[in-house]
């Protein structure tokens, strides 16, 4: 009777075995690909940043040219032109900034995301 019992265990503790092994396959498989995709995600987020600190460099030049303009606006119509100018390319290029660096964010952000998703699932804790 006890060998029934004990057959009858294993007859029924062998398709679980089976279905946790070939579960941690496939979470083994996913924790791998997820791994995968974060060294391209932090070079493009490296390279959004690059991006960002080059047209922030920009757009101090063009700030400080259309300082220099700007004290002579009153001078003359061309004076004033000229300012105008220089005031319209620094916002464009102050517009440009800041869609990058909310390019940037999100990229963090989600960069972020899928660290915190893979730790909390593929992470050991020691």
């Amino acid at each position: 009777m006890t060998r029934l019992l004990i057959a009858a265990i294993f007859a029924l503790a062998a398709p679980v075995a089976v279905a946790d092994a070939a579960s941690s396959a496939k979470d083994m498989a996913r924790c791998h690909a997820m791994s995968a995709t974060f060294k391209p995600k932090q070079e493009e987020v490296a390279k959004l940043k690059e991006a960002r600190d080059t047209q922030a460099e920009i757009v101090e030049s063009k700030g400080s040219a259309w300082d220099d303009v700007e004290i002579l606006r009153n001078a003359s119509p061309g004076h004033a032109k000229t300012a105008d100018a220089a005031k319209t390319d620094y916002e464009v290029a102050k517009a440009d900034l800041m869609r990058m660096e909310q390019g940037l964010q999100a990229a963090v952000t989600a960069l972020n995301s899928d660290f915190e998703a893979y730790n909390q699932s593929c992470a050991t804790k020691k």
